[in-house]
């Protein structure tokens, strides 16, 4: 399946991107028992914004871990 990307606008306030776990809020907001933990490519795998320019690198990665990170989440709510 292939969505088209969302846009949205809000008087003169522009969003491009909404990534895991965000949120547009126009007011006051809080956050209760929030846990996020994921791997993210921060090198040349996204193009954010309007007119980004498209680059195409060719990598190899050896990555022998079996798990990076691993991740609990302790809660008291």
């Amino acid at each position: 399946m292939i969505f088209s990307p969302s846009i949205a606008n809000v008087l003169n306030f522009k969003v491009n991107v909404l990534d895991r776990h965000s949120q547009v809020v126009y007011g006051s907001s809080q956050q209760a028992d929030v846990f996020l933990s994921t791997k993210r490519n921060m090198g040349f795998g996204e193009q954010n914004g309007d007119l980004s320019a498209v680059n195409i690198p060719i990598n190899f990665i050896n990555d022998t871990d079996v798990a990076d990170t691993n991740s609990i989440k302790n809660s008291l709510i």
